[in-house]
């Protein structure tokens, strides 16, 4: 997902109009194997800031992003990230354990914050409402609402393999993205979404000010279209970035982190 979605709105993502009609050239897919194309403005515009791609596959995900160009690839049973530079053709790898350790670290420093908004988020509580009627899930807080378009999700795979990766996903942008705002409101709102076994087509995240400094209130908007089976061209993806995992050259973090993506 690109960097400015997740470091914003990985709390949830489902479909738009769920996809299940088999495209032209698709091949069948396995288990819950499926895809969800992203989309991400500011507010109501209309171009977006980034888009994406994310494949999940046999149980592995690709997240495909066009800027920067990178892909990354979280094997859970493997417990690592495995951190793609198309652009200079390296690699790196970090364990869900280092990503864990640092979003422990994180949480305590923001836990300390003179910041309202980072120390809110270090432990972040919401009052939830679900509005049946027009099918929303709003998680309100005077510093940060989550309004979602539900979308209730059949199959119980797609609902666990998705928020285990929204949920790992999101400690790990807080580490590759320095300066971002802490995870741990989005995971709140995965585990909303997960005890409702459903994903969402439309998240909008408003910051609010909190009246003591310039921060300006802000409105982002995501869309999530869940496609599935995966298609030839998904499957083509999948087996570039296999290739690009043996092919390119290993680096430690610390360098892949120094080079331009772009």
């Amino acid at each position: 997902m690109c960097q400015f979605s997740m470091m914003i709105l990985i709390a949830a993502i489902g479909a738009l109009p769920n996809a299940d009609a088999r495209p032209d050239g698709a091949e069948p897919g396995t288990g819950a194997d499926f895809r969800i194309d992203n989309a991400v403005y500011l507010g109501e515009g209309k171009e977006p800031l980034c888009r994406s791609t994310t494949i999940f596959h046999e149980g592995v995900v690709y997240d495909c992003m066009r800027a920067p160009s990178e892909t990354i690839v979280f094997d859970m049973s493997a417990g690592r990230f495995i951190l793609l530079n198309l652009k200079n053709r390296t690699r790196a790898e970090l364990t869900t354990g280092e990503v864990a350790s640092f979003a422990d670290r994180l949480q305590e420093v923001a836990a300390r914050s003179p910041d309202p908004l980072v120390k809110f988020l270090a432990a972040p509580k919401f009052r939830e409402h679900v509005d049946r009627a027009s099918g929303t899930l709003t998680l309100d807080s005077p510093l940060v609402v989550y309004r979602l378009t539900l979308l209730p999700e059949q199959d119980p795979r797609v609902v666990a393999q998705y928020h285990e990766f929204s949920d790992w996903y999101a400690r790990l942008n807080a580490l590759l993205s320095p300066g971002s705002r802490p995870p741990f409101g989005r995971l709140v709102v995965n585990a909303a979404l997960a005890q409702r076994k459903a994903t969402a087509s439309k998240v909008m995240l408003t910051l609010s000010s909190d009246g003591k400094s310039d921060r300006e209130p802000i409105t982002i908007r995501s869309e999530h279209r869940l496609v599935r089976p995966l298609t030839r061209v998904d499957l083509e993806r999948v087996d570039q970035a296999r290739k690009q995992m043996v092919g390119f050259k290993p680096v430690r973090f610390v360098e892949y982190r120094k080079t331009d993506l772009r």
